[in-house]
């Protein structure tokens, strides 16, 4: 028995008049792990879901075509049925969250599937343990950072033990020490279990190369390529085209934003200690760090999400520490780390032009710079879709349009590279590149060392919630190689 037959597959989302796959032919038998790449908005998410049975069953669509798992007709059956076979883990963990803490997120599917109380405990210790997480067991979800979550989704779907696993952009956000533990531990699942099968959906495939032996390609949702890694045309050639920033060669304006002796703790825990740190006019400044090392709370609390424990915020020389985020929201922009959590309006269009509308301006004042951020972003054959039918590469682009079109001073961006092939990836830099150029300051969280080392004038490396490296990129490379911090330098993935 096959464990994925597709025939003939095509998919096309209720208010969409694209094809979202087109006449996918696809045969996976059982044990084999395959890689599926593309561009994004290719198709790859949406055969994820049609796998996992959640399309047609939980998000409307028009589905042609047969399409089986593990001798199951995806159309026919139950999606409790077809959980007993399929795990995915989405690119947006928080889209699968059901319960309050870590332990019983990784218990909830066990249970669901009445095992006894001695097997649930046993499963939830081994999941925890296989993806690294054991620590996090006493935890809240909503104190997890970004990649924390992510590896918590996985082992909630490990802990299920199903026949085939697919992981949508598992190392999105993960840090390069934590995307290289990943990789390492796709290779232990395939040697410790030979009838796992696993589908990996990835922009970079090239990560796992080493440890996958077939990669299939989309685009445009066709299937262009299915045969051996070794045969396929990655996009890794691309990484050596990417822009190098050369602003410093000219200087930067005066300070924009400071930060003077930040902490901040969640009740007990402390999360950021007595950071200090600047961004001037036209600089694009860099953080990097472990997942969970304070870099997404800082963002927060410079934008006034959190108020801080000690020390204080000024932007443009004005203290605005005890400023509510209505009155900084006018001249920062804010992209968070989950594209979904700033989707407010029903049409793509309106998702640009949302913020200028709510500050006075005119549909017609608005219309030539948000076309322009739409054809930038390769959006503008969207403007009248549902910003919820995009996909997670194109929300984001999507949210970076929203948030420049009210021409903010100083963009705060949490992992905008996350869900972007090389290409999107490249047009981003050249975009923040021409906004610094205009004295627009940038604070980027950025986990890949080979786009964060071009984009940026200065990298901060943050270890426990204090900035341990601040130094231009040359210089920053240097001392996290005498740091010993290898999974940091870029062309390590």
């Amino acid at each position: 028995m096959r464990m994925i037959d597709i025939s003939g597959l095509r998919v096309r989302y209720y208010g969409s008049s694209e094809l979202a796959l087109r006449d996918i032919d696809l045969i996976v038998e059982p044990g084999e792990s395959v890689i599926v790449t593309g561009p994004s908005g290719c198709g790859k998410s949406t055969l994820a879901l049609c796998l996992a049975g959640f399309v047609p069953h939980a998000i409307g669509a028009e589905v042609a075509g047969s399409i089986r798992v593990c001798g199951i007709n995806q159309r026919e059956a139950s999606v409790y049925r077809i959980a007993q076979h399929v795990g995915l883990v989405q690119q947006d963990p928080e889209g699968q969250f059901c319960t309050m803490c870590v332990e019983d997120e990784v218990a909830f599917g066990p249970e669901n599937l009445r095992c006894s109380p001695y097997e649930v405990e046993s499963r939830l210790d081994r999941a925890l343990a296989t993806t690294g997480v054991s620590h996090l067991r006493g935890r809240k979800l909503t104190e997890l950072s970004g990649g924390e979550k992510q590896k918590v989704a996985l082992a909630a779907v490990l802990a299920m033990e199903p026949d085939l696993v697919i992981l949508d952009e598992p190392t999105a956000y993960l840090d390069p020490r934590a995307t290289r533990e990943l990789i390492e531990l796709v290779s232990r699942m395939r040697d410790a279990d030979s009838r796992l099968t696993l589908l990996i959906l990835e922009h970079k495939p090239w990560r796992f190369s080493h440890a996958l032996e077939r990669v299939i390609h989309l685009d445009r949702g066709s299937l262009t390529y299915d045969g051996p890694i070794g045969g396929a045309a990655f996009e890794e050639e691309i990484l050596d085209q990417l822009p190098h920033s050369h602003r410093s060669l000219h200087g930067f304006g005066e300070p924009l934003l400071r930060v003077q002796n930040l902490w901040q703790a969640y009740g007990e825990r402390t999360v950021l200690r007595d950071v200090d740190l600047e961004v001037c006019r036209g600089e694009i400044v860099g953080l990097m760090g472990d997942n969970g090392s304070g870099k997404t709370t800082l963002l927060h609390t410079i934008m006034g999400f959190l108020r801080p424990s000690s020390g204080r915020v000024l932007l443009e020389g004005d203290d605005i520490t005890n400023k509510p985020v209505s009155a900084r929201a006018r001249k920062i922009g804010m992209i968070f780390q989950n594209p979904n959590h700033q989707l407010f309006t029903d049409c793509v269009w309106r998702e640009v032009v949302i913020g200028p509308l709510c500050q006075g301006d005119t549909e017609e004042e608005c219309r030539p710079r948000a076309d322009a951020l739409l054809d930038s972003f390769g959006l503008s054959s969207y403007r009248d879709s549902h910003p919820l039918l995009l996909s997670y590469g194109q929300k984001r682009r999507l949210n970076l349009a929203s948030t420049m079109a009210s021409n903010p001073s100083l963009l705060l961006l949490d992992e905008p590279f996350a869900g972007q092939d090389v290409s999107r990836a490249r047009d981003l830099m050249c975009i923040l590149d021409e906004l610094a150029s205009e004295g627009v300051g940038v604070l980027i969280i950025g986990h890949d060392p080979d786009i964060m080392t071009r984009c940026c004038d200065r990298i901060l490396f943050m270890r426990d919630g204090k900035i341990q490296i601040d130094a231009p990129p040359y210089e920053a490379v240097a001392e996290l190689e005498r740091r010993g911090e290898h999974d940091y330098l870029p062309g390590r993935f």
